[in-house]
């Protein structure tokens, strides 16, 4: 999508994006999920997203991809991996929640979830029913391409349709 693009909602449940001197009817999505890497970037997704749920943040949900903690003896006792978890949500939350406050999408829409970042976007996207899910590209080439990024694993094995947002190149926080 352009910099330069307005969207107008119209009466068929569609929105109507001006590219350029061109305009293009796009439908109007239902529930949004949207992934963030809590990088600034994040701003620029969550505000695409928010532009295909016509500014309803109601319809938007907010998901933070947090790889599982590697902990000593997690395996055998299962405590040290739980708290573990407990402790990177306690870090994580304020950050998504300031997100959120950002662009009033209440705490009840926000999600933080263990495991391989596209795998659980994919989960979070089917059990909520989501009809679109806007995630950031960093648009990487060279090795990093040829190893794949999220981006790329969200769009292949997603069940609807995905929006990806070209963001600049940042470190991501877990």
């Amino acid at each position: 999508m352009c910099s330069n693009s307005a969207i107008n909602k119209d009466i068929h449940q569609s929105i109507r994006i001006k590219i350029g001197s061109e305009f293009i009817d796009m439908p109007l999505y239902n529930h949004i999920v949207c992934a963030i890497d809590l990088t600034e970037d994040s701003n620029l997704v969550i505000q695409r997203a928010l532009r295909l749920a016509s500014h309803d943040s109601s319809r938007l949900d907010l998901v933070h991809a947090c790889e599982h903690p590697i902990t000593g003896y997690g395996e055998q006792s299962g405590k040290s991996h739980k708290v573990t978890e407990i402790q990177i949500r306690q870090s994580v939350f304020p950050q998504l929640e300031a997100f959120a406050n950002r662009f009033g999408i209440h705490s009840e829409q926000l999600h933080i979830e263990f495991g391989r970042s596209a795998d659980v976007i994919h989960a979070l996207a089917e059990r909520l029913g989501a009809d679109l899910i806007v995630i950031g590209s960093h648009g990487r080439s060279g090795i990093r391409l040829l190893l794949g990024s999220t981006a790329n694993s969200v769009v292949h094995g997603a069940s609807c349709d995905v929006l990806t947002v070209r963001v600049q190149a940042k470190t991501e926080k877990c």
